[in-house]
């Protein structure tokens, strides 16, 4: 399957019979090159909090437990986040607040990398529910699809 050039999420779900701590090897070359995508808004005192988390995360897999990922509060930072969307099946997924070439990019490389190390696995993009489409700030939705002021 040829991925798209834009996406707002790209998703990996690892095969069923993977487990959390197959991860181990490859989730600190994939944590970096997240971080490293975040380095534009990383706040001041902020510089060692990465090294923290990613020792949190490793240590939940070595442990074959869900980690938190990488979930910071930046408006236009990249995330990694491990849904609990199916308890039977590893998933992770890398998203940002608009459609964007970085995220297929990262998905790619994020792929790749597991592939290397023989970690099966299937790629989807924009998987999200991100419920129905809103209207302008100040609009309510009506059932015709389109928005009527709010005095």
């Amino acid at each position: 399957m040829t991925p798209p050039v834009k996406a707002r999420s790209g998703h990996i779900l690892l095969d069923p019979r993977r487990h959390y701590k197959d991860l181990v090897r490859v989730y600190p070359d994939i944590y970096k090159r997240v971080v490293d995508a975040n380095r534009p808004f990383v706040k001041e005192g902020e510089s060692i909090l990465p090294e923290v988390l990613l020792e949190e995360n490793l240590r939940d897999l070595r442990a074959n437990r869900k980690p938190a990922g990488y979930n910071r509060p930046d408006a236009f930072g990249m995330r990694l986040v491990f849904p609990i969307a199916d308890p039977t099946r590893v998933e992770f997924y890398f998203t940002k607040a608009i459609r964007c070439q970085e995220v297929v990019q990262m998905t790619e490389q994020a792929s790749q990398m597991l592939r290397r190390r023989g970690i099966k696995h299937t790629v989807e993009y924009d998987r999200l529910p991100l419920g129905p489409p809103r209207g302008p700030p100040g609009f309510l939705p009506n059932p015709a699809g389109v928005g009527t002021a709010v005095s």
